[in-house]
């Protein structure tokens, strides 16, 4: 009897999975369809909540993690046209006899209010029709391009069909996306050909429940028939959300990416010295000003940064790229940046706070390096500038990084001065031996007076 208990509550407890697991169907990876029948006249009951996509394709000159821009895409859900005449494959049906068999019905509009709710890292708030990305969200990039997508829940288990609707039947529904032209423009995404609505039909059982749904972006009637999936898939459009399409080879280019575009850069700083072992042995941490323009980017972005031994940098909180920072860096040391949204101008200059001496500063691999330039005590180089070749919301062609161009160096190298220089740099050390000299020869020879006396 235990055992027959302990079995039967298992049962239960694998069907109460099982049941939670059907309330949600997820479009991901369905090419627009779910619900298509696997066995010939057996419909499977699906979740009433489902998962549409919108994607955004980052690029990089490396193959690296970003993180996202701030911006809000908003959604809508509204009823659809009725009356369009949807006809499925004989290849789902049983024959009679040894004639093939199509279902053929006419849509109903949509009914009801659907829940829309958007789910990233940075929105847990749900029934919002928002999908609010900020840079708590991390994209894929690469220099071809990465697609990342976003979940968008769209919740239909407050709708009767057999009370706000008319019983069976396939019910069909548009689904807007909306964010201006110029909020992308201001968070550095330019805007892909992706439609803007979409449609989906809900297939509606007898019971009133959900048996399928199909996504697609062109509002047309769908035949199929007599055994045509393919060619009715891709005459609807039928897609996964606001999403790309995807390359044949798999491979995006900047020119076959059809979604939402970010493009970023990445910059390493480095610091070297030449000749002078207490700047090197002390790791003494020389000064940087690094100051980031951008009159299109104006959205908050969160740049990622790894500061390396011997470096110190304020850490970075999101906000407008331009700005300045104040990185202090001693030899050998690198900080890193990556994600720096394109068409991000960045000027980099140091200074010599080292008391005494001068420098011979120049720098290395920038798109417009500083010239070389004697730097003495509190002052400062020139500059090195880089952009990575790209404007805003253009694709970059480099990154200043050890698998990019280079890092962007600074090198201080000691200038081999004179021996007068070098009293000037120990002469306070060196008056103070001659004064205690001078003082003693007074004293002995006021001794040698008084003993004479």
């Amino acid at each position: 009897m235990k055992k027959i208990l302990a079995l039967v509550l298992a049962l239960l407890v694998a069907l109460s999975m099982t049941a939670a697991f059907a309330t949600s169907a997820d479009m991901g990876g369905e090419n627009g369809v779910i619900g298509e029948f696997n066995t010939p006249d057996t419909p499977t009951t699906q979740g009433k909540t489902i998962t549409i996509y919108k994607e955004i394709t980052a690029y990089n000159p490396e193959t690296c993690e970003v993180n996202a821009p701030t911006i809000t895409y908003s959604y809508a859900i509204t009823a659809g046209d009725a009356g369009k005449k949807i006809t499925d494959a004989s290849s789902h049906h049983n024959k009679i006899g040894e004639a093939d068999v199509n279902a053929s019905v006419t849509t109903k509009a949509g009914v009801g209010t659907p829940v829309i709710t958007g789910t990233t890292a940075s929105n847990s708030t749900t029934g919002n029709s928002a999908l609010n990305i900020t840079p708590a969200d991390q994209l894929n990039a690469s220099v071809n391009g990465t697609a990342n997508r976003f979940a968008i829940a769209i919740d239909f288990s407050g709708i009767n069909y057999t009370t706000a609707g008319t019983g069976a039947g396939v019910y069909r529904y548009v689904i807007t996306e909306t964010c201006a032209e110029a909020t992308k423009i201001a968070a550095g995404i330019a805007e892909g050909s992706v439609a803007n609505a979409l449609y989906l039909d809900v297939y509606v059982d007898g019971t009133g429940a959900i048996y399928g749904y199909v996504l697609f972006t062109n509002d047309v009637e769908i035949n199929a028939s007599p055994d045509a999936d393919s060619t009715a898939a891709t005459a609807a459009g039928k897609t996964e959300g606001f999403v790309g399409d995807k390359p044949d080879d798999g491979v995006y280019t900047e020119d076959n990416s059809t979604a939402d575009k970010y493009y970023t850069f990445n910059f390493e700083l480095k610091k070297v010295v030449v000749n002078d072992a207490y700047a090197s042995s002390t790791k003494h941490q020389f000064p940087f000003t690094v100051t980031l323009t951008n009159n299109t980017v104006t959205a908050n972005v969160l740049p990622i940064m790894t500061v390396g031994t011997d470096a110190t940098q304020t850490a970075l909180t999101a906000g407008a790229i331009a700005g300045t920072w104040n990185p202090t860096i001693a030899d050998g040391a690198t900080i890193n940046y990556v994600g720096i949204p394109c068409g991000t101008t960045v000027t980099v200059q140091e200074k010599n706070d080292v008391t005494g001496v001068s420098y011979n500063s120049v720098s290395t691999n920038a798109d417009t390096d500083a010239a070389a330039k004697t730097i003495n005590t509190n002052e400062d180089s020139n500059i090195a500038t880089i952009n990575c070749g790209a404007t805003a919301l253009t694709k970059a062609t480099e990154n200043h990084t050890s698998g990019g161009k280079g890092i962007l160096t600074f090198t201080n190298t000691l200038l081999q001065i004179s021996p007068t220089g070098v009293v000037l740099r120990v002469a306070p050390y060196i008056a103070m031996l001659v004064a205690g000299l001078a003082l003693l020869i007074v004293a002995r020879k006021r001794r040698s007076s008084k003993n004479e006396d």
